[in-house]
């Protein structure tokens, strides 16, 4: 196999991984799941939230590490001062790591197996 192969699987798969973090645009009003996790970028950095309300003129929810039902938790910030804002789901991307790591050597020794096994050499356990 060229040796250029393997490093650009390896970053395919690992790219799989994380929690697919993506732009979204959120209308003001909309019912969001309390549980998601919303990256909000403004001037002075990142905040990581989830409970995120939006009104017309603010962006506001309770910090990642908080309880969603810490209501004197809840943050603020004018909704012209954000720059943009993230949706992600890290559970799913321990998920997906944890998958990888577990499932990927037994895909690759398989495939080995089907390549370079003769006779069934790679299942049949030797006869002492």
């Amino acid at each position: 196999m060229p040796r250029s192969i393997v490093p650009t699987a390896a970053w395919l798969l690992l790219t799989g991984c994380g929690a697919g973090w993506h732009r979204t645009d959120l209308t003001p009003g909309a019912a969001l799941p309390p549980n998601d996790q919303y990256l909000i970028h403004h001037g002075t950095g990142v905040d990581r939230w989830h409970a995120v309300q939006v009104s017309n003129d603010s962006v506001a929810g309770i910090p990642w590490l908080k309880p969603v039902d810490c209501d004197t938790c809840r943050l603020s910030l004018p909704r012209a001062s954000v720059d943009s804002i993230r949706l992600g789901h890290p559970s799913q991307g321990v998920w997906k790591t944890a998958g990888l790591v577990l499932f990927g050597p037994v895909a690759i020794l398989t495939l080995y197996c089907l390549i370079h096994g003769e006779n069934g050499g790679c299942w049949v356990i030797p006869s002492t």
